[in-house]
Order: C-alpha cells, then structure tokens, then sequence
C-alpha cells in the first residue's frame, strides 16, 4: 500500500468515488467526486494529535462500533495516505482541531471537487460487505450483547484493536469461559442468501485456535453444517485444530435465550444424534456471510454492468473468461464477482492487471469483423434490438435509426433475430451470402445429376 502510494505513475483517489462514466475501450472518460476531507493534504502529516483533542466520541466503524472515535480521526492505523478526516455530521465546530495542528492543516472551506480522467481500461475490485444480520436480528445479534460476529471477535483479538488484542464480554468485561461460534449465518439459507460464502469455516477456526493459544481453558464449541476447508492445506489446517479440545457439532442452533446470571442458552439439533437438546454460553460469535459492497452495486449502475443472480458482478465466463465483462476494456476481480479467500483474491487480481496491460501495451485494437450491421432504409426505431443486445452496442439515435458500435458489438447475432424488420445482419453472414451459397450448393447438385444421367445414357 505504501509502494503504491509513493510510485511515480500511481495516483490515488481517495475519499472519493466514481460518479459518471462514457467512452469506449481505451478511451473511457471516468467523472470522480472528491469529497472534502477539511484537512489539507498537502499539509498533514498524520500525527493524529487533531484526534486526541476532539471532544466527540461516535462508534468506531472499522472496529465495528466495539470502540469509539473523534469527529475527526484516521480511518484506521495502515490507512494510506495517513490522513485525517473530519465527520461533519458529527463535529460541533468547536475548532480544538484547527487550534491543536502544528501543520494547520485543517481546512473547513474545502468543497467538494469534479475530477475528469482519461483513461484505457478500468479494473473493478470493490470487495464485498458483511451480511447485515442487525437488520434481522438473528440470534438476537445487537438485542443481546454478547452475541457477536467474528469481524468484531477478529477486532478484538487484534494487537492494534479496540481490546488490544483480548477478548472480553461486551456486557460486563469479564473474559468468556465458553465460546460458541455458529456457521453459515446469512449464507446457504433460503431466508438469506443461498450461496456459500467459501472462507467462514478457515476463519472460525483460525479464530478458535487463537482464542485457544491465549485462554488454553477456554471451551469453545463451533456448530457447523459443512465444514468447508476445501483450499490448499487447510483440511490439514482443521485437523490439527480438532486436536486442540476444540469441540465440532454438527447441527445449527435454532433458538438463543439469556438466562437471569448473563450466559445465554443455544437451543440446537444434533443431526447426527437425531434430537434437540441446550447448552449455555458465555459468548456467541456469529460466521456471518459475504454479500455485494455497496460500491459494486453503485458501480453497476454507473459502468452498466451486469450481475449475477447474487448481486456479484457477472464475468463472461467462469472457467475461460473469470475476469472479463461484456465490456472488452473492464475487468473484474477479488470479491466483487463473488466470495473469495487471499489467494483467490490475489490470484484473480493479478489475471484482470494482466488483461489490462495486455490491452494497453498494444497502439491498436484488435476487433472481430463479425459485427452487426443496420440497413437505414429499413429500421424503423422499435428499440427491440436495443432492449436485446446484453452487450450494450446498439443504440437507437435521434434520427430513430439503430446504430452499432463496432468496439463493443460481440457479433452474437441476437439483434439479427429479434428484429421485425430484418433490418440488421452480420458482416459475412448476411442472408444474401447464404443464399449465394444454397444457389451455388443446389447448381452443383444439378450438373451433377445432368453428369450422371449423360454417363448412363453413354452406357
């Protein structure tokens, strides 16, 4: 992060996002808003000595509310740039910032600022977000506080956390003699989403080894469907935790109930046992699931690319094409097409930079010559062709006459067969030249016939 920061052909935009789009392949025209920070850039230093003076406390979001940050603070401690923000709808304008910044970096007139760039091809790596479990309140997630996700158990048990690496009860401070951690929270259920979201079960059991490095007499039970460690390594990863009196029980809780002393008592199915039975906790973690960012979905409307039936962004194809998009200049990686771990992640993100580079290292663009192609006198501007094309390269004009764009035309054929008028054909396919060559296939068969019928006449 900090390599990239500091390389001469790198420019970061950050705090800021994508507000409009236009162009075509290797000439993109890309609108991005700059939000006012009120801190000069140019000037901070990231000292964060701003922070410490600032009388508001609001819920820290990259803690995940679990600690408490200022009206102006830096997003996180390997944030880059490090560079303070300020919350305006949190700050009282009492200006202790401003008075406290040796480098007088804090600014309250910025304005916003419209930034047009120019640029060949565009990489999308907007993540993913966590499946938002306060909305249903599952396992009374936010009623009780001791039911927790392991996003926030995985704050907490960071050295540069809001517990500085130790795991207490959010209720009452006391370290958690039993630990339930229960899978699949948002994932493969109809009532959520149905997909898998692939690195919840490495987590949880990442997360219970450490928990069980430092409290060795910690009891920690993980209620699972499935366990899914079907990376590299890591059943031999889920092996070596089971020896550790980690205790594994296959069956999902179904109901959760605080009893009068604070411990909270899961209701669950033994699924291999066939029966229901109960057992009470100190602490609940929920493995809640991978959903779309909010970004990705912004950014397929924007773009005007398309999704798949979980929202995730759509490649070409997942075995051939797993990083490109009808678009032949914007590629796809990381969990913006769906859920993925570090490698997969990486893996993917090096394949989109190297289509990317690939397509920019070229002075011109290779284009199929089978396209679409409108006859004027006979388009009639029913948009059907438009409404049909997947690849977004035909567009009805002012005139009421279809127009391809030839950069973006795929040449699938699927205007050539929705339109009423037969107004549109495929270069090299039209149906003058198949009818050239039924003529030319059925004059052949004639003259051979006529052949045939001279030879026995002969004989």
């Amino acid at each position: 992060m900090v390599n990239a920061s500091k390389h001469p052909n790198i420019n970061l935009f950050t705090y800021s996002e994508i507000i409009g789009f236009s162009g075509v392949t290797g000439e993109y025209n890309v609108k991005i808003r700059k939000n006012p920070r009120y801190v000069d850039e140019s000037k901070c230093t990231g000292c964060g000595l701003c922070t410490t003076k600032c009388p508001i406390k609001v819920p820290d979001e990259f803690n995940r509310g679990i600690g408490e940050r200022g009206a102006i603070y830096i997003p996180f401690p390997q944030a880059v740039p490090k560079l303070a923000v300020i919350d305006k709808e949190a700050c009282i304008n009492c200006r202790s910032c401003e008075r406290e910044c040796p480098a007088e970096a804090v600014d309250f007139n910025q304005e916003e600022q419209i930034i047009d760039v120019k640029v060949g091809a565009i990489i999308i790596a907007t993540g993913w977000d966590e499946y938002p479990i306060i909305e249903s309140n599952e396992y009374n997630y936010g009623i009780y506080p001791d039911v927790i996700t392991q996003i926030e158990l995985e704050r907490m048990l960071s050295p540069i956390g809001p517990t500085s690496g130790h795991v207490y009860r959010i209720s009452d401070g006391t370290i958690p003699k039993k630990v339930a951690m229960i899978q699949c929270v948002g994932s493969r259920s109809l009532k959520a989403n149905s997909y898998c979201s692939a690195v919840c079960c490495n987590v949880s059991l990442k997360n219970a080894q450490l928990l069980k490095q430092e409290y060795p007499d910690m009891e920690i039970t993980i209620f699972y469907i499935d366990i899914r460690t079907w990376d590299k390594n890591n059943e031999e990863y889920y092996r070596n935790v089971r020896g550790q009196d980690i205790k594994f029980i296959k069956g999902k809780p179904g109901d959760i109930k605080l009893n009068e002393d604070g411990t909270m008592r899961l209701y669950f199915d033994l699924s291999l046992e066939n029966k229901v039975t109960w057992k009470d906790f100190d602490l609940v973690v929920l493995s809640t699931g991978m959903i779309p960012s909010k970004g990705t979905k912004e950014i397929i409307d924007i773009l005007g690319l398309s999704k798949g039936p979980n929202e995730f962004l759509s490649e070409v194809h997942g075995c051939l094409k797993p990083v490109e998009t009808k678009d032949a200049g914007i590629y796809i990686c990381g969990c913006a097409t769906g859920p993925k771990n570090i490698p997969y992640s990486v893996s993917s993100a090096l394949a989109a930079s190297s289509k990317a580079a690939t397509l920019l290292s070229n002075d011109t663009l290779s284009q199929e010559l089978l396209i679409a192609e409108v006859d004027e006198n006979l388009c009639m501007g029913c948009h059907r062709c438009e409404k049909t094309c997947e690849f977004d390269a035909i567009h009805v004009n002012e005139e009421e006459i279809a127009v391809v764009n030839e950069l973006k035309c795929r040449g699938c054929g699927a205007c050539v067969t929705n339109c009423p008028a037969r107004a549109i054909e495929l270069k090299y396919y039209r149906d003058s030249q198949f009818e050239a060559e039924i003529q030319g296939i059925t004059l052949l068969g004639m003259n051979s016939r006529k052949e045939k019928e001279k030879e026995s006449i002969k004989n």
